[in-house]
């Protein structure tokens, strides 16, 4: 399955890969010859969205990489919607792209959104490519939820147990709706607070949004047997 991940920096994109691929490897990067990229130029930030990432331990998964929409970034954007045509072109399945996941951090109101993603929800029409939308880090909303119950005289234990779903009822009220008001939305979304269900949501999520039989059935396929383990071996050590 090839997806092309996009985002910003600290968006929180290699995790969510290592995460998915059961792994804290760095990825084997390869250009669109089928050379490999040498690590010391992909650590450097060095991006090509044409270059495949690939992690050894999940060879199911082709990889792209987008660094996202930042303020005036609208270059980024093109390369993206020619991107995604030229795959759209593509007669070999496995040469097509088959799922976009965006991922947005929300630790800063402020600039949760920029400009650029809502062009992207606005001009960028993916066709049978499904968009999900990733929000990380809403972990730092529930800490701002909490501290707002705190000060309202909520005692600790029920503002904990509250806060999330304060933080839930600002989100949909302010972003999310904000974001589905666009002509091209994502098809789902999912919010990222413990690295292990966001990995089953996000496959779940993009399992059920691809378009054929065959392709709904891949992301179980990749999924083995010994990729749980793998999953939390990752987490606990990597920090999100």
């Amino acid at each position: 399955i090839r997806v092309l991940v996009i985002g910003r920096a600290n968006a929180g994109k290699t995790t969510i890969l290592r995460a998915v691929c059961g792994t804290t490897e760095t990825p084997q990067v390869y250009n669109r010859r089928g050379i490999r990229v040498r690590r010391t130029l992909w650590n450097r930030g060095a991006h090509d969205i044409e270059n495949e990432l690939h992690f050894r331990s999940s060879p199911g998964f082709v990889f792209h990489d987008s660094r996202g929409f930042e303020a005036g970034s609208a270059e980024e954007l093109e390369k993206v919607r020619e991107f995604i045509n030229s795959r759209a072109a593509e007669r070999l399945e496995d040469r097509q792209l088959h799922a976009i996941w965006l991922c947005i951090p929300t630790d800063h109101d402020a600039r949760m959104i920029t400009a650029a993603e809502l062009d992207f929800f606005e001009r960028c029409d993916t066709g049978k490519v499904p968009v999900i939308a990733v929000f990380t880090k809403l972990d730092s909303r529930d800490n701002k939820a909490f501290q707002e119950l705190r000060d309202e005289g909520v005692n600790f234990s029920e503002a904990q147990e509250r806060a999330p779903r304060r933080a839930d009822e600002y989100f949909e009220r302010v972003d999310l709706s904000r974001i589905f008001q666009y002509k091209y939305p994502p098809v789902n979304e999912i919010r990222v607070r413990t690295i292990r269900r966001t990995v089953a949501e996000l496959l779940k999520k993009t399992s059920d949004a691809l378009h054929t039989d065959a392709l709904r059935v891949l992301p179980a396929i990749i999924q083995n047997d010994n990729l749980q383990p793998r999953i939390a071996n990752s987490v606990n050590r990597q920090a999100f």
